[in-house]
């Protein structure tokens, strides 16, 4: 599967092809943040949630998503940590974008950074800075690259009894 979706000799996501789009209303599929900002603002609203729940770290917040597309999701995430009365967005040590397309990757950074910003080689693929608090991204073409300290925010597990309730 990853050999026909990332090949550099026709893969699906990795070919480029003249007036071909795989995302979006033309494209083969169409995903929730291509529709509406609010799916993505909602992940945001959920992400922040999660982080004061887990003590409102000051420092060494990771975000990672996997098949980031054009980047839509990931930037209507952002736009939330922004909110004024939050310092969610001084906690992200970084965000982490596992993307195998080099034009992917391109419109990611574009969307996410600015197209003025250039994409600097680091050992663990690419970085730039997002337009939203300057936070570091770095892209890796597998998700093995991604350190392995690096994880995601995650709710605590349920019980196993469906008569008691999660501790406050």
């Amino acid at each position: 599967m990853r050999q026909c979706l990332t090949s550099p000799e026709g893969g699906y996501y990795t070919t480029k092809r003249e007036g071909r789009d795989q995302f979006g209303q033309k494209g083969d599929f169409v995903t929730s943040p291509e529709i509406s900002q609010v799916f993505g603002e909602l992940l945001g609203v959920w992400l922040v949630a999660e982080w004061m729940l887990q003590g409102r770290k000051k420092h060494g917040v990771e975000i990672i998503e996997v098949g980031p597309g054009r980047g839509t999701l990931m930037d209507d995430i952002l736009r939330v940590p922004q909110q004024p009365n939050l310092s969610l967005a001084s906690s992200i040590e970084n965000i982490y974008l596992v993307e195998a397309s080099p034009s992917l990757r391109t419109a990611q950074k574009n969307l996410l950074c600015g197209e003025d910003k250039a994409l600097e080689e680091v050992p663990a693929g690419y970085r730039s800075f997002s337009k939203h608090s300057n936070l570091p991204i770095t892209w890796c073409e597998d998700i093995r690259f991604v350190p392995n300290g690096a994880h995601l925010l995650s709710s605590p597990p349920l019980p196993a009894s469906t008569d008691s309730h999660p501790p406050n």
